[in-house]
């Protein structure tokens, strides 16, 4: 009876100090979360209103939640540009969070940006994976090829980091293939074809829930920018 009392009492204190470990730990990166998941809205939101010349204005009240909030992005003339919102979904092993931007008549797609998933790696994740240009031969070349003094000093770039010459000599950074089909799209094209079609959404190979997925989570995100402007006769064509 005393060995019962004994393990109980040990088990309630090892529970009591785990769970007082798990709140500091929370409480010491909350803030850095937070920091966090802003720089990758911001990231967001200059993805899918090209063209804004600074930080989309919020048209939502201050204290709506960051998932629902509307921003409003303007040109350097101070023209509207388009309106940017995120949205969810539930994909195959997790939720897929997306940042869309539809132009300033509500008709097509500026551009989408996946900022959260936990698909399942090497088949939903391919949504956020960019097409790599390097070959076969040219592996094998860097690989045994011979350092060269001319190669010290140079910065190096990582190939998640690859980036595209760009206009006017920038450098402009590649983006996945999956997303960059949403581009110019209306809502109505917002159809999944397991086949190759520039008319509609074409899906990740092996990952068509995540695919669905995230074509429900842009139109979430739509449905959202529909509702806080109240327009509610609107259609996107």
């Amino acid at each position: 009876m005393k060995k019962k009392v004994q393990y109980t009492i040990i088990l309630t204190i090892v529970s009591l100090l785990a769970s007082v470990g798990v709140s500091s730990t929370y409480l010491l990166t909350k803030e850095k979360i937070k920091e966090k998941e802003l720089e990758i809205r911001n990231k967001a939101l200059y993805t899918v209103l090209p063209g804004i010349d600074t930080i989309p204005d919020e048209i939502t009240p201050p204290n709506t939640n960051n998932t629902d909030k509307i921003y409003k992005g303007t040109d350097e003339n101070g023209e509207l540009i388009g309106y940017a919102a995120s949205g969810e979904a539930q994909g195959y092993s997790s939720k897929i969070k997306v940042m869309v931007g539809i132009d300033s008549h509500l008709e097509k797609i500026l551009g989408i940006d996946i900022i959260y998933q936990r698909e399942t790696p090497g088949l939903g994740t391919k949504m956020i994976e960019t097409e790599s240009s390097d070959t076969l031969w040219s592996v094998l070349t860097n690989i045994f090829r011979k350092p060269s003094t001319m190669d010290y000093g140079k910065e190096q770039k990582l190939p998640e980091f690859a980036m595209a010459q760009g206009e006017a000599g920038k450098d402009v950074e590649q983006r996945p293939w999956f997303q960059e089909q949403f581009k110019n799209k209306t809502y109505y094209q917002l159809v999944v074809s397991k086949v190759e079609d520039k008319e509609k959404i074409t899906a990740v190979t092996g990952a068509t829930i995540s695919t669905n997925a995230a074509i429900k989570a842009v139109q979430n995100a739509i449905d959202k920018i529909k509702l806080e402007l109240q327009e509610h006769t609107w259609q996107i064509k």
